[in-house]
């Protein structure tokens, strides 16, 4: 009878393999933080079934992993679970309480190394030895020694087929051998980076945008003027394609504590004048652990403010980003900003922030200082309650030096997800001033300080469709005084922006289509900073890997 259960569980074992490889061939690069593998994981690290790991709460925090991220943890869950199978025995080194906890944890484990099989098998994990813990964890259960209605006479069927289910074992065994050194090959013929490892990745986007008779550019004040200086979807005298990122990236390791970063836009014009962020080079930072959980990164990237700021563009709800993100980088933007410098980042299991020095926030992008300030930001995110995230940020100017300039920032995020539904706020205050040659604001010596932020609201209607709404306001001179170079009150010069729209995820969330409608409802005050009132349609193709 023993015979024929270890026949069984091998066949089971082969079919959760085979299967596993047909699931690993179409999984996303990346494993975000929805995917059913961090619940597990996050299971299992409490039950302090993570080798090297003692349970302190939330382990994985809320950032993406590669799959080979994740394929290392799991290696370290069935590490642990060889340390326990092996000692078998309360008294051995393993207590009752930790055998009882791996016992009931058999199927997620056996999930996890069958999601990342094929990754496990590229790092070294030996999947015969996890398929044979397996069969023992399970024998030791004792479900299988349970007799059900029916139970006996499939065993005794199964039994017939013993030599060929042992057969199939070895081969399976043997295809995830060749497997292994396949992708070692494939992979060394890939890119000769010399030491180390790297990665490619990328996101591709289209916009095809249409302002119902106006510009996507503003219309200040004619269809035939340049475009005012706040907020912009992309230029053009009226309907129009637009190539919005081209984004190409390296990324590499050295060793376990030095890594690296470079990003290329190819969808950038090449030249900076006057808009920094039109540069083909985007990001180009090198980092090092310093601690288990602390990190400096020296280089060009964005300088940490916002949290939608921060973000990568292919993880936006909406086309484009808010208002207060897309504002000039020296009259009140806050993030999606880049410039360089330097920073010390923490990344714990309740809580992630960073301090950062720069030359300026993204007017600086790569060039040199432009005067005798440096820029100083931080940011703190609290991740501690699950499905939550609560961050405050800032940034100011630093040095003593006359004339004196000004760039100040402050703002709060929180976000939320319940289920299908999905909400994310931002605030923001900000005060800019320069005496230094730093156009719009140096022209006049005068002082700009804006107000707003933004609410969003999405809702998954299915697995792949999602609907999506946020509303803007910001105002760009909250006390009154110039907004670019015109005289305004203190009131009544704000934008309110309206944006509807749905979302269409494909094949493993890597690409995906969205359609916004959008209504910017600019007071009259405004328009010397906004343009005139508008409807915009705009709608985006995009593929990430």
């Amino acid at each position: 009878m023993a015979l024929k259960y270890r026949s069984l569980l091998a066949m089971l074992t082969v079919a959760a393999l085979v299967g596993g490889a047909a699931r690993a061939q179409d999984a996303p690069p990346d494993v975000k933080p929805d995917h059913w593998a961090y619940a597990a994981v996050e299971d299992l690290a409490k039950k302090g079934l993570i080798k090297g790991y003692p349970p302190d709460g939330k382990f994985l925090g809320g950032r993406t992993l590669s799959r080979y991220e994740m394929a290392t943890i799991v290696k370290r869950i069935l590490d642990r679970m060889d340390d326990i199978v092996k000692q078998a025995k309360p008294g051995n080194g393993v207590s009752q309480e930790d055998i009882d906890k791996l016992k009931s944890s058999v199927g997620e484990i056996q999930q996890l190394a069958n999601e990342f099989k094929t990754q496990l098998t590229v790092i070294g994990a030996d999947m015969s030895k996890v398929k044979d813990d397996l069969v023992a964890l399970k024998a030791q259960v004792g479900e299988l020694g349970t007799k059900v209605d029916g139970f006996d006479s499939r065993i005794n069927a199964l039994s017939a087929k013993v030599d060929s289910t042992t057969l199939l074992t070895d081969q399976a065994i043997a295809g995830v051998s060749e497997l292994r050194d396949a992708l070692n090959a494939g992979l060394a013929k890939k890119a000769d980076v010399g030491i180390g490892k790297i990665r490619l990745s990328g996101l591709l986007q289209v916009w095809a945008g249409t302002p119902f008779g106006n510009t996507l550019n503003g219309n200040f004040p004619t269809n035939f003027s340049a475009a005012p200086a706040g907020r912009s979807f992309g230029g053009g005298v009226g309907d129009t394609f637009r190539l919005r990122r081209g984004e190409i990236a390296l990324v590499g390791a050295i060793n376990k504590d030095v890594d690296y970063r470079v990003m290329i836009d190819a969808a950038k014009t090449g030249s900076n004048v006057g808009n920094p962020a039109n540069s083909l080079l985007q990001d180009l930072w090198v980092g090092y652990a310093i601690a288990p959980r602390w990190r400096i990164e020296v280089g060009q990237q964005k300088t940490g403010l916002s949290e939608e700021g921060t973000r990568s563009s292919s993880q936006l709800l909406t086309v484009e980003r808010s208002t207060m993100n897309g504002l000039p980088a020296n009259y009140g933007r806050i993030g999606d900003i880049r410039d360089t410098g330097a920073l010390v980042r923490y990344t714990g299991s309740i809580a992630n922030g960073m301090i950062g020095i720069w030359n300026d926030n993204g007017v600086a992008q790569n060039s040199t200082s432009l005067d005798r300030f440096k820029f100083v930001d931080a940011n703190f995110y609290f991740t501690g309650i699950r499905h939550w995230t609560v961050g405050v940020w800032g940034g100011t100017k630093i040095g003593d030096f006359r004339p004196r300039n000004i760039r100040d920032r402050a703002g709060a995020t929180v976000k939320a997800e319940y289920g299908r539904h999905f909400v994310e706020a931002e605030f923001a205050y900000t005060d800019d001033r320069s005496n230094t040659g730093l156009a719009p604001l140096a022209t006049t010596g005068l002082r700009s300080r804006g107000l707003g932020g933004y609410a969003l609201y999405a809702y998954s209607l299915s697995p792949v469709w999602q609907f999506v709404g946020r509303y803007d306001e910001w105002d760009p001179a909250v006390h009154g005084g110039t907004v670019n170079g015109v005289a305004v009150a203190r009131n009544n010069h704000n934008l309110r922006e309206y944006t509807f729209g749905f979302n269409y995820f494909m094949r493993g969330h890597n690409a995906k289509i969205q359609l916004n409608y959008i209504i910017d409802d600019i007071q009259g005050g405004g328009y010397a900073f906004f343009g005139t009132r508008r409807q915009v349609l705009l709608g985006n193709y995009q593929v990430a890997w």
